[in-house]
């Protein structure tokens, strides 16, 4: 058997028919599955990250008020980083294995 009768001679009904153009991450969830399913564990990943903080803002924890600074403005940068993602306020490959590591994470000072 040649290699050219392994072919199909049709497209597998797998395969889609057309390719979807994603113009910005707001059109990508409308559009895309994949794309909205990966939104929503972006956001799980930071609703975690802001709920591992909370701590730090308990009235009765002691910590340095230069430290409690740098987590506040954590914080807020995490509850902002959805808003600028959907509205293309910045760049990154949302599935990039290191996603949580390079966009989430706080930076070590």
């Amino acid at each position: 058997m040649s290699l050219l009768e392994t072919i199909p001679e049709t497209i597998p009904e797998t395969v889609p028919d057309k390719i979807v153009k994603i113009n910005n991450f707001k059109d990508g969830c409308e559009k895309s599955i994949t794309f909205k399913i990966r939104i929503d564990e972006i956001r799980t990943m930071r609703n975690k990250l802001l709920k591992d903080s909370d701590y730090y803002l308990l009235p009765d924890i002691s910590i340095e008020e230069n430290r409690l600074k740098e987590i506040k403005e954590y914080r807020q940068q995490l509850r902002e980083f959805m808003n600028k993602l959907m509205n293309d306020e910045m760049t990154c490959n949302i599935f990039d294995d290191d996603f949580e590591q390079k966009y989430l994470k706080q930076k070590s000072q």
